[in-house]
């Protein structure tokens, strides 16, 4: 419990955490997704220089998956 002030009046308060556990989810939430996109994209990109059809279909396939998986943060960013 955390006091504030209140009308010059010191009075006591619960803190509510919440809204900031959701805005904490949503960080980490949107820094995964952003690190294994940027990965996936980085070997898809490999995967075509290097012209591996096999790979870059692998890679393709978890990319796609990766959208659906968090495809969630579209609508709260």
């Amino acid at each position: 419990m955390y006091e504030k002030y209140n009308d010059m009046a010191l009075v006591s308060q619960p803190y509510d955490l919440t809204d900031y556990k959701q805005a904490a989810q949503f960080v980490i939430e949107q820094a995964l997704f952003r690190y294994e996109r940027d990965r996936l994209m980085r070997d898809i990109d490999q995967s075509l220089e290097q012209r591996d059809e096999a790979l870059f279909l692998t890679l393709s396939a978890q990319y796609n998956e990766l959208l659906q998986r968090y495809r969630h943060l579209e609508d709260m960013a």
